[in-house]
Order: C-alpha cells, then structure tokens, then sequence
C-alpha cells in the first residue's frame, strides 16, 4: 500500500533532484528557474516539468530555448538527476549546456525522448544508452562529440529516430545484428565517419525513411541491400569517398523523394530505370565521374523540383523535349560535362525555373529567344559553350525576368552581336553581367548604368569601341568591372579607376 508520506518522499525526492540542476547554473538571464523552481511551489507546477496523471512523479523536462548558459556543470550534468526514475522526455536543446553526456542517463529505464541537441556537450557517447529499452528518439545533434558511435544503440528495438549530426565523430558506422522495425530516421552527417557503409545494415532496417550520412569520409560501394528499405523517402550520403557504378537497385525504391550522392567517386553511367522514381524531387549526382548520356527518362518524372549533374563526364545529347513533362522544376544544373548539340529550346517551358546552369559544355545554335517564358528565373549560366545568337535578341526576352540576378553568357562565338540599350531594362535586381569573349561590337550602351544593384560586370576580350559611358560610374555597387581587350578609347572616369586593375589611363 502506497501511503501519502511516501508519495510525499518521491515527490520531494524528484524537488531536490531539479534543485540540483538549478543551483548548477550561473547565468540565468531569464530568470525563470531562479524565480519559478522554488520549493515554496508545487514541482508539477514548476516550468519546463511535467508530471504523471497517476503518480504525479516527474515523467519530463523541457529547457530548450532558455538561453542556460555560461554554467559551471564543472563537466556533467548533477548526478541527482538520475533519481527521477519515472522520466520520460528530456530536452535540454538550443542551450550552451557543457560537460560529458553522463553514463546515468543509461538508468533512467523508462526514458521515451532525450534531447541534447545545439549544446556544447563533449566526450564520447555513452554506450550506457544502448539500456534504454523504450527509448524513441536520441538526438545530439550539434554538440563537440567524439569517439565513435556505440554498437549498444542499434540494440534498442524501440528507436525511431536518431541524429548525431554536426559533431566529432569517428570510426565506422556500427552493424546492425537485429531488426529495427521501428527505426525511420539516421542522420549523421557532418562528422569524420570512415570506413564502409556495413554490408548488412539495411536488412534490419525494413521501415527506414531517412537516411542521411553526408560530409563524413565514408568509403567503398552503396550496399545492394538498400533495395530492402522499399519506404525510404530521403537517402543523402553527399561529400564522402564513396564509389563504384549507380547500383541499379536504387531505382527500384520508388518511394524516394530525394536522392543526393554529389561529391563522390562514383563512375560508370546512369541507369535509364532511373524514370522509376516517380516521387522524386530532388535530384544531386553532382561532382562524379558518371559518363554516358542523360537519360531521357529523367526528364519524365513530373515531380522533380531540382536535378544536378555538374561536373561529371556526362556526354551526348539533350532530349529536344527536355523541359516539356517538368512543371516543378526549379533548378536545373548540367554545367560542366561534355554535352553537345543544339540548345534544347523546350527548356523554357518549364515555367517555374528559377536556376539554370547549362556552362561549360559544347552546346551549338542559337540562345532561346523565349527565355522570358521563366517569369521566376534568377540565375542563368550559359558560359562557355558554341551558341550564337542574332544581334543579341535573347536579351529582349530577358528583360521579362523581373528577378534575374546573375547573367552569363561569357565565351561563346554569338556572331558579332551588339550590345541593345534595352540591356539597361534587365531585372533591377541583377547583380552579375558576364559577358566576356563573345563578339561583342559597338559601344557599351549608357543605358547599363540603369542597373543599379550591380557589383560584379565583364565585358573584357570583345570589340567593343568608342569610349566607356559615364553612367558606369554612378553604380554604386560596383566592385568589378572588366574591360580589357577591347577597342575602347579614352580615358575612363575616375571614380571606376578603384574597380580596374588593367587599363588605359584614368581621367
């Protein structure tokens, strides 16, 4: 029989508990623990603590957001803590609480949530954490962690969610020997992780959704196990070591809604099966070697809000149809491949396009002349390439994309053109104009000084003649300006001469 003074022991055992915790911190600018956990009031009414409906027994905390910092754990939280053996949820996040992460944590048997995150916790993590048997969620995210990742928290048959992201952590990712049918989310990116992704793991791992190990120095190949996870919706393993051919099996998981590999050494090409993932919205293969052509078949995925290719050894033709079946698309990067043939004039009809990358190819023809289809674009790269255009008629089109930022079309032949004075009528907001080595005759229209918010220009490497207008100088957000190997004379204002490190003299 639980009689009241005994429940009056717990409770005040649960009160000197917080008390502990309280009287370790220093700085508090809010004051809210120094004015609200008081023994003069009930510690169920105490804020950031929630207490059981039957046994009125401390079950959570919440500090996050408080701003605790400054304390003095002198290297871990109060041992004290580890009395409240009816704990639920902790979440200490987005505070600069310090100190090891205390082995203790491992006893609090009925723990569900423990939340670390955004704190400034360091040592290792405790393998005392693999004891939690109801344990949900584990989340340290941005703290100064190190050691590896023990092999004891893949034993918790309840977690659903874990983030060790943005720490020090090194070693392997540890095997997994049971299955985890709860477990929907790994994030571990930005660490120092090595070593193979373990060959076994995903066939524990049959309901994961997310899974993200980007910014770690992973290596070998992307196991074929993978195919097992058929709900996973995000799989990011960008900027790690990883290599070997596109495993087919990834284009079998059908419920993929983002595929980032970017910044790899994968090789070999890309499987047409790819048009299988008709979920998908983000798409990063970007920084491979993958050869070969572009599948068509990716132009088909209806649901694709951005794809990039860039810097890979991408050959061969662009679908003609390529921007016809992508009413989403938003960004579109293929920069820096091998692609040739003409310009594929449907990409304008992706109307929601707000980047396009398509430099540093071997495209031929004519620039599009329809360009101002996208209302939304921002940023249009086209240097480096064979186009032409005809007395520079793509930028009549231009002027109907109110929010273009960055403009270049440096390095391509484009027969002679000349710049318009509607050059002046480009978006007010853009910021870059590239237009080096392209042909370019007649004077530079004074026009261009109605582009006020523009900080980088290159006109350099034309045939540009006569003398540079004076409305250059009234762009007060200029910081570059590039003229040289032109055919322009005279002396240029004086207050451009800060701008030009090459040129004739200044007036």
């Amino acid at each position: 029989m639980v009689t009241s003074s005994m429940k009056l022991h717990n409770i005040l055992t649960d009160q000197s508990s917080l008390l502990a915790l309280k009287h370790h911190v220093v700085h508090d600018p809010q004051n809210v623990l120094a004015t609200n956990w008081s023994a003069s009031t009930p510690v169920c009414n105490w804020f950031g603590v929630g207490c059981g409906s039957k046994h009125r027994r401390v079950t959570s905390i919440n500090l996050s957001h408080l701003s605790i910092a400054n304390n003095s754990f002198h290297g871990r939280l109060p041992v004290q803590l580890s009395n409240l053996k009816r704990m639920k949820h902790v979440n200490f996040s987005n505070n600069n609480f310090n100190g090891e992460i205390p082995s203790w944590f491992g006893s609090l048997t009925e723990l569900r949530i423990l939340n670390l995150s955004r704190n400034n916790f360091n040592g290792v993590i405790p393998s005392s954490l693999g004891h939690l048997p109801k344990l949900e969620i584990l989340s340290l995210f941005e703290n100064q962690v190190s050691g590896t990742i023990p092999p004891s928290i893949f034993n918790i048959s309840s977690l659903q969610k874990i983030s060790l992201s943005h720490n020090i952590l090194t070693g392997p990712i540890p095997s997994t020997s049971r299955d985890l049918l709860s477990l929907e989310l790994i994030n571990f990116n930005f660490n120092n992780l090595t070593g193979h992704i373990p060959k076994d793991m995903f066939d524990h791992l049959p309901n994961l959704k997310k899974l993200e190990l980007n910014y770690n120095l992973l290596s070998g190949r992307i196991p074929a196990g993978l195919l097992k996870c058929k709900q996973l919706q995000i799989l990011s393993l960008t900027a790690n070591q990883l290599e070997g051919s596109l495993p087919v099996e990834i284009w079998n998981l059908n419920m993929l809604q983002l595929f980032y590999i970017g910044h790899n050494h994968f090789q070999g090409s890309m499987p047409h099966q790819i048009g299988n993932l008709k979920n998908l919205e983000y798409l990063n293969l970007a920084t491979n070697n993958i050869v070969g052509s572009v599948p068509a078949q990716i132009f088909n995925i209806s649901s694709l809000r951005m794809i990039s290719l860039v810097s890979n050894q991408l050959s061969g033709r662009l679908p003609s149809n390529i921007g016809n079946l992508l009413p989403n698309l938003e960004e579109l990067y293929l920069g820096s491949n091998h692609l040739i043939g003409p310009f594929p004039v449907s990409i304008c009809n992706a109307s929601q396009l707000t980047i396009l990358d398509m430099s540093h190819n071997y495209f031929s023809g004519t620039i599009p002349e329809n360009f101002g289809n996208l209302k939304n674009l921002k940023i249009l790269f086209l240097g480096i390439n064979n186009l032409t255009s005809s007395s520079m008629s793509f930028l009549y089109s231009l002027t109907n994309c109110r929010g273009l930022k960055y403009l270049s079309f440096d390095d391509n032949p484009l027969i002679s053109g000349v710049l318009p004075s509607l050059v002046g009528n480009l978006s007010g907001e853009l910021e870059r104009f590239y237009a080096s080595t392209c042909n370019i005759q007649g004077s530079i229209p004074s026009e261009i000084g109605s582009l006020s918010r523009l900080i980088d220009m290159e006109l350099d490497n034309n045939k540009l003649t006569g003398i540079v207008p004076t409305t250059i100088g009234g762009l007060n957000k200029l910081q570059s300006l590039s003229l040289s190997d032109n055919k322009l004379q005279g002396s240029i204002p004086s207050e451009l001469c800060h701008l030009i490190t090459t040129w004739l003299s200044c007036s």
